[in-house]
């Protein structure tokens, strides 16, 4: 069985991420909701397209590299939570 979707994570804030250029962190969303529903072709799409971007872009920025650990982080610190509970 699969955890619920986290209501912070949506379609909608992957495309704003990649919108503003975070292209891995749009992409991780995209993974992430599509762990969750396999069947969304417009999820695949719309990884695809952010995929193809990140090709063509240099390495990720320090911001991103930041963006995406601190995340990680929260993460980890809310399974930890989780599984306390």
């Amino acid at each position: 069985m699969t955890a619920p979707a986290s209501p912070l994570y949506t379609a909608s804030m992957a495309k704003l991420f990649a919108e503003q250029g975070y292209l891995r962190k749009a992409a991780w969303i995209y993974r992430h909701l599509l762990a969750q529903d396999p069947q969304r072709a417009e999820l695949r799409e719309a990884l695809a397209q952010v995929e193809r971007q990140i090709e063509t872009q240099p390495a990720p920025t320090r911001k991103e590299t930041e963006l995406i650990l601190r995340e990680w982080k929260d993460l980890m610190k809310r399974q930890r939570d989780r599984e306390r509970n």
